[in-house]
């Protein structure tokens, strides 16, 4: 129950400290073209999230990642369910470029006060788009499905977005940290897998960190040909 209460505290207070709702801004005026711009991809699994800590971890991961972006990145927030995925977020994050005082004095192209206004907005859109959708009635997912999902939506293609995933990776109803149900889970399940994937570089939130999580997926990965090395995305992985 107090992780619960807790999960909720951080939710809650994410959607506060990014801002409360407020009109929306005119789409993507705010996009840098400066070469340093980034785009992010973030992919939200957050009915693979049933443990009231694990939930808090994703939360704090995505709180990390946004600190990372700029003003002028663009977010594209991808929410994955049972049925597929939808692309719930694809915005540029607001703000007015810093400029010296003698370009301020002929460049009065961005309004300080509405970029304000309309950052306050869009951090509520990211808190809404990120969080929404965790698993709050101990649905069931297929895991496997939620993987290839994420191959789908990059079809093996190149791209030179920043992709980060929040997604528990540990299967329905397995206890990650025991051994013997996740030799059963590799024995009934992975040779008659079918799986094609061929994923860009990745980083990962909420990730769960038990090393029997992490041995299982090795294993099906290295079976299947599949680099993928839970990066976690806030800092380099060991």
């Amino acid at each position: 129950m107090k992780a619960l209460q807790s999960l909720s505290v951080l939710v809650m207070t994410l959607i506060l400290l990014l801002g409360a709702a407020l009109p929306a801004f005119a789409g993507d005026k705010y996009c840098s073209k400066a070469p340093t711009a980034k785009t992010y991809d973030i992919h939200i699994y957050g009915n693979t999230f049933k443990d009231a800590n694990a939930k808090k971890h994703m939360a704090q991961g995505l709180t990390d990642l946004y600190r990372d972006v700029a003003i002028g990145d663009r977010i594209k927030v991808y929410n994955h369910n049972a049925t597929g995925y939808d692309l719930s977020l694809d915005q540029c994050v607001p703000g007015c470029p810093d400029v010296t005082l003698i370009e301020s004095l002929w460049n009065n192209s961005c309004s300080a006060e509405v970029a304000k206004r309309d950052r306050k907005a869009f951090n509520q859109r990211f808190a809404v788009a990120t969080m929404s959708d965790i698993n709050r009635d101990n649905s069931s997912y297929d895991i496997f499905k939620a993987i290839q999902d994420l191959n789908d939506v990059y079809k093996g293609g190149h791209t030179n977005n920043i992709v980060a995933v929040a997604i528990s990776m540990i299967p329905d109803g397995i206890n990650p940290t025991d051994p013997k149900a996740f030799n059963r889970f590799y024995v009934t399940t992975v040779p008659s897998l079918d799986l094609s994937l061929e994923f860009p570089p990745v980083c990962t939130i909420g990730t769960s960190p038990s090393s029997e999580v992490m041995k299982f997926w090795k294993e099906v990965f290295l079976l299947k040909n599949v680099k993928f090395d839970f990066k976690p995305c806030n800092r380099d992985a060991p």
